[in-house]
């Protein structure tokens, strides 16, 4: 008899933003800083997860 698999998945258990989530204003006030730094422009219209991305590179980027 084979067997089955009863794991039950809980959406919101180690998930990160939800992708359209716009982002936080901390985020904007952080990504508006290090683009402001690295001579980038500055797009305020990116989701919590783009701007935690496009935060990542420019820290690593200006380090």
């Amino acid at each position: 008899m084979p067997m089955q698999n009863s794991v039950v998945l809980d959406p919101s258990a180690g998930l990160g933003p939800d992708p359209e989530t716009e982002m936080t204003e901390k985020q904007k006030v952080k990504l508006r800083e290090l683009a402001e730094r690295a001579d980038e422009p500055f797009d305020g219209s990116l989701t919590e997860r783009q701007a935690a991305r496009r935060i990542a590179y420019l820290e690593e980027y200006l380090n």
